[in-house]
């Protein structure tokens, strides 16, 4: 990627460690194309985007190669398979997963790299969100809310790694065993971060932020979305069976 004045000086004055970020994808055309240049934009430069494209019969997988080349496909439908068959083709030390409806901030990956280098002995980071494709209201009070949720679920022993903002060591990732592909629940971002949290820490960092989309509250309503989170969160909390599958969760 060509590089500015800016990031040419932060590259000498510090040592790169390269990122993996995969984007599974699955029928995203209306979104991927900002997510991926959000990604491209980055401030920090060593990184690769992995576009796994799951199957899409829409315009996804044409939008991603305009933009970043290669995309690879992966036949297994659903998250969990895609995730992991980007993570096997990942070349970084750390990997993040992004979502394709989400934007990221230029300075996100810098930051990211600052917690890393600050705490060595962290597994993971993860961090909290922005919304801007809402009335002003919700965009106004949804990342404090989300923030203080974050921090609470901490104080409580629960890591709410959200995998539209989680960031984790690629080999406690494989050593966790990667995504459970048995796992068809949901929150798998949060039974990995479960996994991973055993090999090393995993801290939070609200500076840390991403713009993720609230489609899933305009779809389903904001009062079901919220009630559906909060039992979510409640029964891995309390480490109760959730019955709930993510196809239910991601509908």
């Amino acid at each position: 990627m060509p590089g500015t004045p800016g990031k040419d000086l932060y590259r000498n004055h510090r040592k790169m460690v390269k990122f993996s970020l995969i984007v599974p994808a699955y029928n995203e055309e209306e979104s991927i194309g900002r997510c991926l240049n959000s990604l491209k934009k980055q401030s920090y430069t060593d990184f690769e985007i992995i576009v796994v494209n799951n199957n899409s019969n829409d315009k996804t997988k044409q939008i991603a190669q305009k933009i970043v080349g290669k995309v690879f496909d992966e036949k297994r439908q659903g998250y969990v398979f895609a995730v992991n068959s980007g993570a096997k083709k990942a070349t970084g030390k750390y990997l993040s997963v992004c979502d394709a409806d989400t934007m990221y901030p230029e300075s996100w990956l810098k930051k990211i790299n600052d917690a890393f280098d600050a705490e060595k002995d962290i597994a993971g980071v993860y961090g909290g969100t922005l919304v801007n494709d809402s009335n002003v209201f919700i965009n106004s009070i949804a990342p404090p809310i989300y923030g203080l949720f974050l921090v609470l679920s901490k104080l409580f022993g629960l890591d709410n790694t959200s995998g539209f903002n989680f960031t984790f060591r690629k080999d406690f990732f494989f050593k966790a065993g990667g995504y459970d592909e048995r796992y068809t629940k949901a929150s798998p971002d949060i039974e990995l971060g479960r996994r991973i949290k055993k090999l090393g820490r995993l801290q939070l960092d609200l500076s840390i932020i991403v713009y993720s989309s609230t489609r899933r509250f305009r779809k389903k309503g904001y009062i079901r979305t919220i009630a559906m989170y909060l039992k979510l969160w409640l029964m891995k909390l309390f480490k109760k069976d959730i019955k709930m599958s993510y196809d239910e969760y991601n509908a």
